[in-house]
């Protein structure tokens, strides 16, 4: 995937070029069933954010449309991962709660649709390198840096936004590009009477960009470097509004 030279890459160093394409590749050939579970559960929620809701997007043609992908969004409700799914022009993977796969026929269909669990309780490396695995087979993974919905002034829209540590290892040890995304007003199909409303909800992608740590630095600077460096770009997201 080349990279564009007006996207604010923080890879670049002077006379070096990104080298996030190391593992661009297509996606893999995706089984059957993958498709048809994929296809239909898209098509439902189609008409849930674009007939019932009305559905406000912003900056789609920032979002690289092939190559390793980590899209880090704020998380707000429920219903952000479906309208992420519906809403991206490429399939994405999803890191999710582990809670979600404790009933066998759950896990079944989450792990057909792409998703793979992670355990918040604790730095999950099983999850870290699942997602770094997809990630250099050029796939697109969604996290929620947050750890779980977050509606605080702890939040990203709140402005004071906690991360759970690893996203930006993630996406260095994938070769990924970071593309921040924000959701908006997504727990209104929480209320039955705006399904009759023809409510508005929201979501804002970013600048595609990706990390590099200057050589030298210890363990600790390079996580709070990456912790910082997301925090900044997302809440840069948050003002295109």
């Amino acid at each position: 995937m080349a990279h564009d030279e007006n996207l604010p890459c923080h890879c670049k160093r002077p006379s070096q070029s990104c080298r996030t394409g190391s593992f661009c590749v297509q996606n893999p050939v995706r089984p059957g069933f993958y498709l048809l579970y994929y296809g239909v559960g898209r098509f439902l929620f189609s008409i849930v954010f674009r007939l019932i809701f009305r559905t406000r997007i912003l900056g789609r043609e920032r979002i690289p449309r092939e190559g390793g992908l980590l899209v880090v969004c704020n998380h707000i409700s429920f219903l952000d991962p479906p309208l992420l799914g519906v809403v991206m022009p490429r399939p994405v993977d999803f890191m999710t709660m582990a809670e979600l796969f404790r009933k066998p026929w759950l896990a079944r269909l989450l792990r057909t649709v792409g998703c793979f669990p992670v355990d918040r309780s604790r730095i999950d490396h099983g999850a870290a390198r699942e997602a770094i695995r997809r990630l250099r087979a050029g796939r697109c993974v969604v996290i929620f840096p947050e750890g779980g919905i977050r509606l605080t002034e702890q939040s990203v829209l709140g402005g004071e936004p906690v991360f759970k540590p690893g996203a930006g290892s993630i996406a260095l040890l994938g070769g990924a590009s970071i593309l921040p995304v924000i959701v908006r007003d997504t727990r209104k199909p929480y209320f039955a009477r705006n399904w009759l409303r023809h409510e508005t909800v929201g979501i804002t992608f970013g600048c595609p960009f990706c990390l590099w740590n200057p050589a030298g630095l210890s363990t600790e600077d390079r996580r709070r470097r990456s912790r910082e460096l997301l925090r900044e770009e997302l809440l840069k997201t948050v003002e295109l509004n």
